[in-house]
């Protein structure tokens, strides 16, 4: 993968906001909300990497968008999907969790939940991708409405619908 673009969202505010609330049985319960973080990468395959039996692959594009379903510890929020934006043919995966590193001793790498996007697409024989991420459901589905223009067709959100948790 060969980054094109990278693009973080600054953090401002507190790094996270804290409240504790009494419960009925006297105890009380403390919630942590995150600052809202959120991530944009943007990356070409570089198929000069490839094996010859993976360049004539016809799964490159869904594997690519779906790498984020497969990080332990995240779980698909939406099933896999094609749709196009203007006459461009994308793949959408989306994963929620809490990745963890790959050991034999799994830890969260965050307490908090992380939700993912990857869309690809072949555009003029390069394979793109973008990962989006965010610990806010609602930033990632702003994120991924971002309008883009695929040669002359009409400008258009990269992601047209709405992502929801899968805990909901």
């Amino acid at each position: 993968m060969r980054p094109l673009l990278l693009l973080r969202r600054p953090q401002s505010g507190p790094p996270q906001t804290t409240s504790a609330q009494p419960t009925p049985d006297g105890g009380t319960q403390v919630t942590i909300t995150p600052a809202t973080t959120a991530t944009i990468l943007l990356a070409e395959l570089d198929v000069d990497c490839l094996s010859e039996q993976q360049s004539k692959s016809t799964n490159l594009l869904a594997d690519m968008a779906e790498i984020v379903t497969k990080v332990p510890g995240m779980k698909p929020i939406a099933p896999p999907s094609w749709y196009t934006v203007g006459y461009q043919k994308v793949h959408m995966a989306a994963a929620q969790g809490q990745p963890q590193p790959d050991s034999a001793d799994p830890q969260p790498v965050g307490p908090f939940q992380l939700y993912t996007m990857g869309l690809s697409t072949n555009w003029n024989s390069h394979l793109l991708v973008w990962y989006f991420s965010s610990n806010s459901i609602d930033t990632l589905n702003r994120l991924t409405k971002t309008t883009v223009r695929f040669g002359r067709a009409q400008a258009a959100p990269l992601y047209p619908l709405a992502i929801g948790n899968a805990s909901q």
